[in-house]
């Protein structure tokens, strides 16, 4: 099976499906579209999803951006989605560094992004997604022409800064002692969106909420439970990279940054003072909403794509000035 499609949840037209092979032999399932929905095209979004996700999860985004005039390119993430798992219990989140998601990223640009499609590219990326957008964004620094961060992953929002130091101790001995690759503490193998919308986290939409549990009850393989104690060692120690003035100040592209009011998995202080650092950014809190913005009700979702919007055409210039100069 290379998509799954629910009445709620329809494939966007025109999209199509490939595989990147790594040299290691992971699998990572893309796809693309390549025709925006609206003309003139504005340019290429290179959607970067979080962790536990998947490329249909974003259907309904994928048809906004079209809709705005930009071709789409996505795909999964090792470890996750339809792409090749890292270990052999499949509901474990695991990797071993974050380099390896860079490599990956990298491919995904040289062999599926770049032979397809022409600038100017827009990196959009969300929890996970974002810490490895903002990550591209320096290491590819001539790539894209802007870069939005929904919710990224730029500090964990674990409690106080005591406990933070207590459970950095103890996943770094974890690690040490060979359990690694088990399940970090108070995780498990149940999906995300497999726990009832009452206890979720991540949102306040139980139609959208739904619509995604829908998707893993048709193929339970394609969703993710906890993550590895050696990937929350790696989610902290990019988090630090990150944090560097040294490495912000190389990110040159114009950054548009969004937090969650109510999130309870990334820190809002942590976003806000990494926007203060980069040498072009702004950020925009969405006030009453949950980790996954994108994924919320229209109040919070229209906010996001509002202030999308007027960023777009500040960096881009409006439909219209693309299509004087593309003439």
């Amino acid at each position: 099976m290379n998509i799954v499609e629910i009445p709620e949840a329809p494939c966007p037209a025109g999209g199509t499906v490939g595989w990147l092979e790594r040299p290691d032999g992971a699998q990572l399932r893309t796809m693309v579209w390549p025709s925006a929905a609206a003309s003139p095209r504005r340019g290429t979004v290179v959607l970067a999803n979080g962790r536990t996700e998947f490329i249909e999860k974003y259907f309904e985004v994928i048809t906004l951006l079209l809709e705005r005039g930009f071709a789409v390119a996505t795909f999964d993430w090792r470890g996750q989605g339809f792409s090749t798992r890292m270990l052999d219990d499949p509901r474990k989140g695991h990797i071993d560094s974050f380099s390896t998601f860079d490599a990956d990223f990298v491919a995904f640009m040289d062999e599926v992004v770049r032979p397809q499609f022409s600038g100017p590219f827009i990196g959009v990326g969300h929890s996970m997604g974002g810490n490895l957008m903002l990550r591209a964004a320096h290491n590819l620094p001539d790539t894209f022409s802007a870069v939005v961060l929904s919710a990224p992953m730029l500090g964990l929002n674990v409690g106080s800064p005591f406990v933070e130091r207590v459970m950095r101790s103890l996943i770094s001995l974890l690690s040490a002692v060979g359990a690694g690759k088990a399940f970090a503490l108070g995780s498990g193998p149940e999906a995300a969106d497999e726990e009832p919308f009452e206890e979720n986290i991540v949102t306040s939409d139980p139609v959208r909420y739904r619509r995604q549990q829908a998707v893993i009850e048709k193929v339970p393989s394609i969703g993710l439970g906890g993550p590895t104690t050696v990937w929350v060692r790696e989610a902290f120690r990019s988090v630090d990279e990150i944090a560097e003035p040294s490495y912000l100040t190389k990110v040159v592209a114009p950054v548009l940054l969004f937090a969650a009011s109510k999130d309870r998995l990334v820190r809002g202080t942590s976003i806000r003072e990494i926007a203060a650092q980069l040498p072009n950014a702004e950020c925009v809190t969405i006030e009453g909403s949950a980790h996954e913005i994108l994924m919320e009700r229209e109040i919070y979702r229209d906010a996001f794509w509002t202030a999308f919007d007027g960023f777009m055409n500040k960096t881009l210039g409006t439909a219209r000035e693309q299509a004087s100069v593309n003439a």
